[in-house]
């Protein structure tokens, strides 16, 4: 690999492993368009870092009258310093001028961040402070991040160093959260995972909290740097197996789910170094250091513009078997069918012998999981998947003959979704919030389950508070008519339970009359223990937290 003047110090003196994990690339790395920027020098140029609206701050090569001590002996090249310039319309830079104040040191200064408003900087520098190198025990000198305050003339003044700076290893690379309370860097301090990592320290009114490494996530066993943050995406560079050449600009997410960081696509990675990659959030325009074949010197900034966004895939798998409900023997042969919810199916498989369907699903998205077999009755689930990357969901379909069949999920829930999904007359076809389908063909008032002591009909405060959000919405409609429908679990003689599941509804439906509501438009109904929703069945033995979930009433719309 090739590295000369700041690249040098910037890879914090290691050198280069070249074994890590394979991490996943592919068409979700973006679409770009690229130019090489006319302020670049036939050295190094790179590290460009926005400044204000129309401003970029970077590191270039000394100008001036060249004397030995401003050259730096690894190369023989000038020491960097930090330069600004005014970003035209085109994402060219013009105007390049030396940064004014204290800020550029008889050594190298590069990598920048600024806060919103422009008045705070953090910045990377030798370890050079009150005029004083600090050497490591190796005779080295490392890295050292600093934080300063710009005045009314730009110029950059009270410059302190951060508390995590040793001279032992090195600390640089600044970059800061959308909220500005979490500062990312780049450092080989001990706990790195590998040459160099990415850590976080928490930005407060105090100072800074305890750095944390980020993590297997997204740190690897070679070099980790650079980081950018655009709202809740972290961009950064690393030279790590499976790459498209030396270092390579990666995405990944800090919310939410965590995919695998993915490899941005050409031309912004190439056979060379590419890194320092920063965009603007609202115009997706931006910046990237290499030092590709093409370029004016060792290193070049280039702008970019992204032309299609980066895809994070966050995907699962569900997968099971499918049974037969009394004997439990397998069903192979049977039909497993996968849609999306809109009932658009996406993949069908036939089980062989062993009984087993697996499929690849998305995250954050809801599905229905039907299972046929010919003699058996068809059971289907609708089901939602978490934002949860890279895990697996267990559904067990069992079939039965001409009684109450269910599919069972992980946690041992079943459910029976049999009927044709017919909506009630006056039901839009896009639901309001207040609105759930429960199951197809039945749709109703949505409202946190009331569920009822063992053998008692008595409303609770909590019981309460849900009806009169039943209340609130039939005023809103009032052509709607619901029917109170009731449920009790398995326990008890099948007689008893339709008894209590009938005062139950009565219970409820005296309540919503009690609060206005005309008696013609709302009925009661008790089912017993006949509509179950989940395996706790007559001679299953489940636990009283399981047996509740049974002991409720719904609220299903009639017509609107």
């Amino acid at each position: 690999m090739k590295f000369n003047q700041m690249k040098i110090y910037i890879t914090l003196f290691l050198a280069v492993i070249s074994i890590s994990f394979l991490y996943a690339q592919g068409n979700g790395g973006g679409k770009y368009s690229i130019k090489n920027l006319e302020i670049n020098t036939p050295q190094a140029d790179f590290g460009a870092a926005f400044y204000g609206e129309n401003r970029i701050v970077f590191a270039s090569p000394r100008k001036g009258f060249r004397v030995v001590r401003d050259v730096w002996e690894e190369n023989g090249e000038r020491f960097l310093d930090l330069y600004e310039g005014v970003i035209n319309e085109g994402g060219d830079v013009t105007e390049k001028m030396k940064l004014k104040g204290e800020v550029n040191s008889r050594y190298h200064e590069a990598e920048v961040i600024f806060s919103k408003d422009g008045k705070t900087v953090y910045f990377t520098r030798n370890n050079y402070y009150n005029k004083r190198l600090g050497v490591s025990s190796k005779e080295t000198t490392n890295l050292a991040m600093f934080k300063a305050v710009i005045n009314d003339k730009d110029e950059w003044i009270n410059i302190i160093p951060m508390p995590f700076n040793n001279v032992e290893y090195s600390v640089g690379h600044p970059a800061l959260s959308e909220d500005e309370k979490t500062l990312y860097f780049t450092s080989d301090m001990p706990g790195s995972l590998g040459d160099t990592d990415i850590f976080k320290v928490e930005v407060n009114q105090s100072g800074f909290g305890n750095p944390v490494n980020l993590g297997p996530k997204i740190n690897s066993t070679a070099k980790d740097w650079f980081p950018f943050v655009d709202g809740d995406v972290l961009y950064f560079s690393s030279d790590r197996w499976g790459g498209k050449g030396g270092t390579d600009v990666y995405a990944t997410r800090l919310e939410g789910f965590a995919p695998e960081p993915v490899n941005l696509n050409a031309p912004i990675n190439g056979s060379g170094d590419d890194y320092a990659f920063i965009i603007n959030s609202e115009t997706r325009k931006g910046y990237f250091s290499s030092n590709r074949a093409d370029g004016k010197g060792g290193d070049d900034i280039y702008s970019f513009i992204e032309e299609e966004p980066i895809e994070f895939k966050c995907l699962q798998v569900v997968k099971g078997e499918v049974r037969d409900r009394n004997t439990e023997s397998l069903l192979p042969g049977a039909e497993v069918i996968l849609s999306d919810k809109d009932g658009e199916i996406i993949e069908t498989i036939i089980v062989k012998e062993d009984a087993t369907f697996s499929f690849e699903i998305n995250c954050e998205t809801e599905y229905k999981l039907v299972g046929k077999k010919a003699g058996f009755t068809p059971q289907s689930k609708t089901f939602t998947t978490s934002n949860e990357a890279d895990i697996e969901l267990q559904m067990k379909i069992l079939l039965g003959k001409g009684d109450i069949n269910f599919i069972v999920d992980a946690d041992g829930n079943q459910t029976q979704d049999q009927k044709e999904d017919v909506k009630p007359e006056g039901l839009p076809d896009v639901l309001p919030d207040e609105i759930v389908k429960l199951r197809a063909g039945t749709y109703a008032v949505n409202i946190d389950p009331i569920y009822f002591d063992f053998n008692s009909s008595y409303l609770t405060k909590r019981a309460k508070d849900e009806l009169e959000k039943v209340v609130k919405l039939m005023n809103q409609y009032p052509k709607m008519i619901i029917e109170s429908a009731s449920h009790t679990d398995s326990q008890g003689p099948d007689g008893i339970n339709l008894w209590l599941s009938d005062k139950r509804a009565k219970r409820t439906v005296d309540y919503i009359i009690g609060r206005g509501i005309d008696s013609s438009r709302i009925t009661g109904k008790g089912y017993g223990a006949i509509q179950l929703i989940n395996q706790c069945v007559k001679g299953v033995q489940c636990t009283d937290v399981q047996h509740e979930k049974n002991r409720r009433s719904e609220f299903v719309i009639i017509r609107m």
